[in-house]
């Protein structure tokens, strides 16, 4: 696997854990709409308890775990915004279907890694998943704040802690994460420079039709 294609996975699996691992550090300055740490909080209760229940139908499909994922996971991501900077002066150029195709197999691309990353972490934990696995920093969410970044800490069983970084932003379903840096490395970023050359020299149609493939085989790789 290239350089930057482990980044990516390495990235969205610390990711991935670091939304199962959520505290409760954000203060709700609207209590009108569910606060950052309430909404990933219930996501965390929710995906621990659904993995470990569920662990003997994960092990046998990866499709359960791809079904939790998608279920728990996935609706706190804003993927329109995350395609918008993915995409970059290409957003304006496309068409609206060209936008929505894209938009659909890039959500589709970051199910199967999430899930792959996950399952691989799986695969070599038989207990249950710890709760402490993350140190989340403070965070005051001021009256009318609409965007905020909050800084968190993988610490693993060995080595040093890893720094993490969410974006999240207020839309009009709630707060959504549209990009998260692991160790500097965005996540947004890193997409956006891998799409660019093939953007430029091959088009908006050839990049999604190459996205196409990729999860085509990666559920052909999942389903051996």
């Amino acid at each position: 696997m290239p350089a930057n294609q482990t980044l990516i996975k390495n990235g969205l699996f610390l990711f991935i854990l670091s939304l199962l691992f959520t505290s409760n550090s954000i203060a709700a300055a609207n209590p009108s709409i569910e606060a950052p740490d309430v909404l990933l909080q219930k996501a965390t209760v929710k995906m621990l308890r659904s993995i470990n229940n569920h662990r003997s139908e994960i092990k046998q499909s990866p499709q359960k775990l791809n079904s939790l994922v998608e279920e728990i996971i996935l609706p706190h991501l804003d993927f329109i915004s995350a395609s918008k900077m993915v995409m970059g002066k290409y957003w304006r150029r496309a068409e609206k279907s060209q936008k929505i195709k894209f938009i659909r197999q890039f959500r589709l691309l970051l199910l199967r890694f999430y899930s792959s990353a996950l399952s691989e972490y799986l695969n070599g934990h038989d207990k249950n998943l710890r709760e402490d696995l993350i140190r989340y920093f403070p965070i005051n969410l001021k009256e009318g704040e609409t965007s905020l970044t909050v800084r968190a800490e993988v610490q693993p069983d060995k080595g040093e802690a890893i720094p993490i970084r969410y974006r999240m932003h207020l839309t009009k379903k709630g707060w959504k994460i549209f990009d998260v840096s692991v160790e500097g490395i965005s996540m947004i970023t890193t997409y956006k420079n891998n799409f660019a050359t093939q953007f430029k020299t091959q088009g908006i149609d050839a990049l999604i039709a190459s996205l196409e493939e990729k999860n085509k085989q990666m559920v052909a790789d999942n389903n051996k």
